[in-house]
C-alpha cells in the first residue's frame, strides 16, 4: 500500500509541477501579442512568426493543462447533478466515469503516438506559413500531455477505489 500511496503522491506532484511551470507559457503568448501589435500599428513592421508561435505556445498550454487541471477537480461535469450527490456516490461516478477518460487517452495516446512518431520521423514542418515552423514538437509534446493525463487519471481511480471500498482517504 506504501508504493501506491508513493505512486499516487509523484504523479500528483508531477502534474503540479508541470501547470504550475508551463502556466507561464500564457505570459509569454501575452508578451509575443503584445509585441506584434505595437510593432504591426506603431511602427508598420509585422512580424511573420508572431502569430505561429503564439498557436504553438496555446496549444502546449491547453495541452499541459490536461493532468493538472484534473488533479484539481477542474474539467468540465454536470455540476447541477454532481454536487447533490453524497460523498460515496460521487466517488462511485467518477470511477465509473473515468473509464471514459482511460479509453480516450488509451486511443490518443495510441493514434497521437503513430502520428508523432511519423512526424519526427520526417522532421514535419508546416509550409503553408511563411514562417514554417515545425510541427513534430507539438505532436510529441500531444503524447506526453495526454500521458501525464492518463497517469493523473490513475491516480485519481486509485484514490476513489480506495475510498469507496474502505470509506478513507488514500
Amino acid at each position: 500500500m506504501q508504493k501506491i500511496r508513493l505512486s499516487v503522491h509523484l504523479i500528483e506532484i508531477t502534474n503540479e509541477w508541470v501547470g504550475r511551470i508551463f502556466c507561464h507559457l500564457l505570459l509569454a503568448i501575452m508578451v509575443i501579442m503584445t509585441m506584434e501589435v505595437m510593432l504591426r500599428y506603431v511602427f508598420n513592421r509585422p512580424t511573420i512568426w508572431a502569430w505561429d508561435v503564439n498557436v504553438q505556445l496555446g496549444a502546449a498550454l491547453a495541452l499541459l493543462a490536461g493532468g493538472y487541471t484534473l488533479l484539481h477537480h477542474g474539467h468540465v461535469r454536470v455540476d447541477v447533478l454532481y454536487t447533490r450527490f453524497s460523498p460515496k456516490v460521487k466517488v462511485i461516478t467518477d470511477l465509473v466515469t473515468s473509464v471514459f477518460l482511460f479509453i480516450f487517452c488509451g486511443a490518443l495516446l495510441w493514434y497521437g503516438g503513430k502520428l508523432a512518431w511519423a512526424s519526427v520521423m520526417v522532421r514535419e514542418y508546416n509550409f503553408t506559413s511563411p514562417f514554417a515552423y515545425p510541427v513534430y514538437p507539438l505532436k510529441v509534446l500531444l503524447v506526453v500531455a495526454v500521458f501525464l493525463l492518463f497517469l493523473q487519471g490513475g491516480a485519481k481511480f486509485i484514490r476513489d477505489l480506495t475510498i469507496a471500498i474502505t470509506g478513507k482517504e488514500i
